[in-house]
């Protein structure tokens, strides 16, 4: 939640849709692969004391980037049609 006035800042300097920053890092946020405390399956399999937190951290990493970058691909191409987004208009509503 921090992060979404910077990103509706940074959408109006670069003349975009907020929606098209904001939207993607929100639901990336819900993406936690890399700890123990993200989710109850990690803490289940980090306490059989078989995998480390750096085990965890660099395979969670790559999931993580991976799931981002799919998940702002997903957005870019349903939220525009879906929203009827100009990708390049800021709405009047921001300003």
């Amino acid at each position: 939640t921090i992060f979404m006035p910077i990103l509706a800042s940074t959408a109006l300097a670069l003349k975009t849709h907020p929606f098209l920053l904001m939207i993607p890092a929100t639901v990336s946020a819900s993406c936690a692969f890399m700890l123990p405390v993200a989710t109850p399956p990690n803490a289940i399999i980090f306490g059989t004391g078989y995998i480390s937190i750096s085990d965890m951290a660099k395979a969670g990493v790559f999931i993580n980037l991976l799931g981002a970058l799919l998940i702002t691909a997903v957005v870019y191409l349903l939220a525009i049609p879906i929203f009827d987004i100009s990708p390049n208009a800021v709405p009047s509503w921001v300003r």
